[in-house]
């Protein structure tokens, strides 16, 4: 009897273990077909992300040096001015320099009397910031500001400057707005290519 119950108990083990061995070639098939269907979904939305943050991280950085512009002009007592360039190339630069003269973004020999240094360090960026893409596809302004830190405003009160910024894939845009006051607003050009948390810029 107990022999009996013994081999059955053996023999049903061994029918369990044999039913649970492993995924048969169908269902390995299945899961990888399923695995394929959510990456390519999801590729577009990854990219889009990318895209957006390396727009964003881009932009802030450039409202950030022209901040900075300011910031150097009231802690200094002296005003402060912009230059700004883009060639038809898609080259582009931006660059500041303490006084009333601007200095040339444009220019790469460090000893030069119009290279944009501030305190003898460089003070410019340009399309190595985005490395190398197209990040600003159209500058809008005169080529230069000179911040009063007298007056808070810009020596000449009608200049202002709008950068604008797109994605690698061309599906995002940014502005980069400077007023007279020297407020920088980043804003979405339009509802078409908007990007969350920024609002679309006003016509």
């Amino acid at each position: 009897m107990i022999r009996s119950n013994l081999s059955t108990r053996s023999k049903n083990s061994c029918h369990t273990f044999r039913r649970h061995r492993g995924f048969t070639l169908v269902e390995m098939m299945i899961s990888t077909l399923l695995v394929a269907i959510s990456a390519t979904l999801a590729l577009p939305s990854y990219r889009d992300m990318v895209e957006k943050r390396q727009l964003t991280n881009s932009a802030e950085q450039l409202a950030s040096f022209v901040n900075s512009v300011q910031s150097i002009s009231a802690r200094s007592n002296q005003i402060v001015t912009v230059s700004y360039s883009r060639t038809a190339n898609d080259d582009w630069c931006i660059g500041a320099v303490v006084g009333a003269t601007a200095c040339d973004c444009n220019q790469t020999n460090v000893s030069a009397s119009d290279f944009c240094a501030i305190d003898a360090q460089p003070f410019l960026l340009n399309e190595s910031l985005s490395g190398g893409s197209d990040l600003v596809y159209a500058i809008s302004g005169d080529g230069s500001y000179a911040f009063d830190p007298i007056r808070g405003l810009f020596v000449d009160t009608v200049d202002a400057l709008t950068m604008g910024l797109r994605s690698n894939n061309q599906a995002f845009r940014l502005n980069l707005e400077v007023n007279n006051t020297g407020r920088v607003t980043l804003c979405s050009d339009d509802d078409s290519h908007a990007i969350p948390g920024y609002d679309v810029c006003p016509s």
